[in-house]
């Protein structure tokens, strides 16, 4: 279920070629309006995909990684492990997506003053 989630990161990896420092230098300078526009982009897909789409998705995920660690089957006895530490790293990531929003908040401030100077 990590694909869709993976969309913004696509659209980042396109903003991230405005970057003089990792990107190609002058590339914002050339396409100032193409810079702003994938970064909308980018807020917009990270917020849908990662803000509102993914709590849904992963509240279904532990639903039923609830059940496949209650269930009684023979298969599910070996699976065990597996299932809890798909949990864990599925927290973990949920966790880390508030530090992205965050940083997404003072980068798009940066920028934002950057564009009104």
């Amino acid at each position: 279920y990590f694909g869709f989630s993976e969309l913004s990161t696509a659209i980042l990896c396109l903003l991230a070629n405005f970057d003089d420092q990792f990107g190609v230098v002058g590339l914002e300078k050339v396409f100032p309006k193409t810079k702003i526009v994938l970064g909308a982009l980018f807020v917009t897909s990270f917020i849908v995909c990662r803000c509102i789409m993914w709590p849904f998705v992963t509240h279904h995920f532990f639903k039923d990684t609830k059940k496949a660690l209650a269930s009684t089957h023979p298969l599910a006895a070996s699976r065990r492990n597996f299932l809890h530490l798909l949990r864990f790293c599925c927290f973990g990531l949920s966790l880390i997506q508030f530090f992205f929003v965050a940083m997404i908040i003072q980068t798009g401030k940066e920028e934002l003053t950057k564009l009104m100077s």
